[in-house]
């Protein structure tokens, strides 16, 4: 925002450990403060979004079983509302469409076609894919009606 680095961030949990404001402008402040994760997450939908944007740490979670729930999430969302959710970043990146089939098949026909079979790296890799803003800017979830 400010055009130069002010405080320490990264894609992973931990990196802000108090709060620190910045200053934007002359008018406007902000704070940064650190996220505070339960330890146990009953909502199992929650717990995969977390794992999806990799709120959570990696040990905590199976990378094919959230790579999988991830397309379909996705796809539940495009086929809710299309004018807001658009899965062309998997179509155009893995050359097959995931609307077609659900999130494990999608997984392995990926994973068949792109890596010799091996599951486990082309879920770490989508997964990737998704942080990494490769598939597009996309939401997992739809703004409340």
């Amino acid at each position: 925002m400010l055009g130069r680095r002010v405080v320490d961030s990264a894609r992973r949990a931990g990196v802000t450990r108090s709060l620190r404001w910045i200053r934007i402008s002359s008018e406007i402040e902000l704070l940064d403060a650190p996220g505070v994760i339960p330890t146990r997450i009953s909502n199992l939908e929650n717990a995969i979004k977390l794992a999806v944007c990799e709120d959570i740490g990696e040990a905590a979670y199976d990378n094919q079983v959230v790579a999988a729930a991830m397309v379909d999430l996705l796809t539940g969302l495009q086929a809710n509302d299309e004018s807001l959710v658009s899965v062309s970043g998997f179509k155009s990146r893995y050359k097959l469409d995931p609307a077609s089939t659900n999130g494990e098949d999608y997984l392995h026909e990926v994973a068949k076609d792109r890596y010799k079979g091996d599951v486990e790296r082309t879920a770490r890799q989508m997964l990737n894919d998704f942080r990494t803003g490769v598939l597009g800017q996309l939401g997992l979830e739809l703004p409340p009606t």
